[in-house]
């Protein structure tokens, strides 16, 4: 055996292993995480844990596993896989317990035992090429033999895209994903639409895909490669908090990214915002002229469909909210702004100045309002004044922050309770919120400090 280079300092060697897949004693269906013992004909009974992505493999069958060895704390002495491929049984012995796994829902050892008696070391061979067979098996009809036929099928289809998948350099818990998404259409995805992967399949992103892509031959300057890197330039951007990038911005960062040429990227920027990208008929991205900094030329600027869809529908809220005939504070119509500001005063100690007093009228008149200022220019002092104000006239007052530090900063200004927008709303990672248009906060004034936060 040719001599391998030496592993990294704190990296453990991919190590190979053998063995008969005893049994399953944990399964996880949406990732193919497994927990098996398998024996490696080591004798005296001892099975090994084998840890991983095992999607496909059946009690019975000898595995060759890449993986590398660890310990657990409790269980000992694991071997964590990473790839794997299978051979079918080659006793009449292997194939019994192959067959009465579970392989098949309703067949248990005891038609197992039947079948295997029947055929002996043929029992594979006549399931995979004249399953009709298995009728002169006593006691199997028509509907468990075709369930039999179904089942085989199925297991094989699971196990070519396991195998294409490896061929291509994708690890065993990322082609679990892809099966789950893609199931039989798996192979033709990775080799035609790779790009793909990264939209549809949680844990691929473009730099995976991409690298799918080469190992089945994608061009470098494909335009499918090139509108996938623009997707996903904008996409890191978003991690950032950005919206959406200006046009120029995007082209540059995506030469960068792509390697390819400007003009290229220009012309696949241009059919990405024409086309349909999905069966609704939305673009892949969204262009639009807004306004520029500070009041400047306007740019072009460049959307992801969720993000311009979510942008639109923050700005229809907020002036559905603002022109809504609803007042949950009207007693600030006519309130005697004078009397209002002098109890104030007494209150805080201190004098608004001539701004921050406009702030609070308007907080407290208008149905929303958006308070700005550059740091030192007196918001918090504004933001208090408000809370201070509205308790006054006994409303009902809800403040939140997005994060826990900017929360209990709100907490102190204002010596009432603060909460982050999350928990404020019940939202749950990968879940709707509790509260929305349909079911919203009791409150008549809500606060949301530091909202520049929030994309």
């Amino acid at each position: 055996m040719p001599n391998q280079p030496p592993a990294a300092p704190g990296e453990r060697r991919l190590a190979t292993l053998e063995g008969v897949l005893e049994r399953i004693t944990y399964a996880n269906e949406e990732n193919g995480y497994t927990v098996a013992r398998v024996d490696t004909g080591r004798g005296a009974g001892d099975l090994l844990t084998v840890v991983g992505a095992l999607l496909g493999a059946q009690v019975g069958e000898s595995l060759r596993m890449e993986g590398r060895w660890g310990s657990h704390p409790q269980y000992g002495k694991q071997f964590h896989v990473e790839n794997y491929t299978t051979l079918l049984p080659a006793t009449v012995q292997g194939i019994r317990r192959y067959l009465g796994s579970g392989l098949v829902k309703g067949i248990g050892p005891v038609f197992a035992d039947r079948i295997t008696q029947h055929f002996g070391l043929d029992t594979l061979t006549i399931i995979e090429e004249e399953p009709k067979r298995l009728i002169e098996v006593p006691g199997l009809g028509p509907k468990r033999t075709k369930k039999i036929a179904d089942a085989w099928e199925e297991q094989k289809a699971i196990k070519e895209v396991m195998l294409f998948l490896q061929t291509v350099e994708v690890s065993t818990s990322i082609a679990v994903r892809i099966y789950k998404k893609y199931g039989d259409a798996s192979i033709s995805v990775v080799k035609n639409q790779p790009y793909r992967l990264a939209a549809d399949v949680w844990g691929i992103g473009f730099l995976t895909a991409d690298k799918i892509a080469q190992s089945v031959g994608i061009p470098h300057d494909s335009p499918e490669r090139v509108k996938a890197g623009l997707q996903y330039a904008l996409s890191q951007a978003t991690d950032q908090g950005h919206c959406y990038l200006p046009e120029e911005r995007l082209i540059a960062d995506a030469v960068k990214l792509l390697q390819v040429d400007t003009g290229l990227v220009i012309e696949c920027l241009g059919e990405l915002a024409a086309e349909p990208e999905d069966p609704d008929g939305d673009p892949g991205v969204v262009r639009e002229k807004v306004p520029g900094p500070d009041g400047g030329e306007p740019v072009t600027a460049v959307y992801l469909v969720p993000f311009h869809r979510a942008e639109q529908a923050l700005a229809g809220q907020l002036r559905r909210l603002l022109h809504t005939d609803e007042d949950r504070m009207p007693a600030f119509r006519d309130v005697a702004w004078d009397k209002a500001l002098a109890w104030l005063r007494r209150r805080t100690g201190a004098d608004l100045a001539p701004e921050q007093e406009e702030a609070v009228r308007l907080a407290l008149s208008e149905k929303v309002a958006v308070l700005t200022g550059g740091p030192g220019c007196g918001k918090s002092f504004t933001v208090r004044s408000i809370v201070e104000l509205a308790r006054a006239k006994k409303a009902k007052v809800v403040l939140a922050a997005p994060t826990g530090r900017a929360a209990k900063r709100l907490a102190e200004l204002t010596s009432a309770e603060a909460s982050t927008v999350h928990r404020l709303l019940e939202l749950k990672p990968g879940g709707d919120a509790a509260y929305d248009r349909e079911r919203p906060l009791d409150a008549d004034l809500v606060v949301v400090d530091e909202a520049s936060m929030l994309d």
